[in-house]
């Protein structure tokens, strides 16, 4: 098979959106009821992120609290005996970095495939992580607004976009539950 017919053979394997809708007959054969579920699964996929955000602000808020109260530097000498030198701000950093743009690279990319987006709790998880290092090899704090921040830029980015989608989406609902009363 050359690679042109191999192209039209893929092209033709996607299934496409509408083709959905005159396959199962028209509009007319959804339910109010199957439109009234879709509609709060939307209104829960959009509040699931702001829950995301009120979790990681109040493991921020713990990390703040944890990291004035004078326990880390404590702990820190017995963590390093433990488990041995921690290590330097300036690869916690780099570590961030790295992280914080693969996050936001996913991010966008989630975005431009048009799907529906997920929100998961890892999504809160793995910014939060880097407060527990911070707060263990930064024991005068210097970094936690670096850390806040990024954290709270790409958690505030995914739920703009998971908001965006479900204002559009009800929207397409509420009109489609229109029509079905006509």
């Amino acid at each position: 098979m050359s690679g042109h017919h191999l192209i039209e053979q893929i092209v033709k394997a996607k299934p496409i959106r509408e083709t959905a809708l005159v396959a199962t007959g028209s509009e007319r054969s959804w339910s109010r009821e199957q439109v009234a579920k879709n509609v709060e699964q939307l209104h829960v996929l959009s509040r699931r992120g702001l829950w995301g955000m009120v979790l990681f602000l109040g493991l921020s808020a713990a990390a703040l609290a944890l990291s004035q109260g004078g326990v880390p530097s404590v702990a820190q000498a017995e963590l390093e005996g433990i488990i041995g030198p921690l290590p330097s701000i300036d690869l916690l950093n780099l570590v961030l970095g790295v992280s914080w743009l693969s996050a936001l690279v996913l991010i966008v990319g989630r975005r431009g495939s048009d799907g529906r987006p997920g929100y998961r709790w890892h999504n809160v998880g793995l910014p939060a992580v880097f407060y527990p290092l911070y707060v263990f090899c930064d024991t005068t704090g210097t970094y936690f607004p670096v850390v806040f921040l990024a954290g709270l830029a790409l958690l505030l980015l995914e739920h703009s976009f998971v908001v965006c989608y479900t204002a559009k989406a009800i929207k397409e609902e509420t009109a489609r539950l229109e029509r079905l009363r006509d």
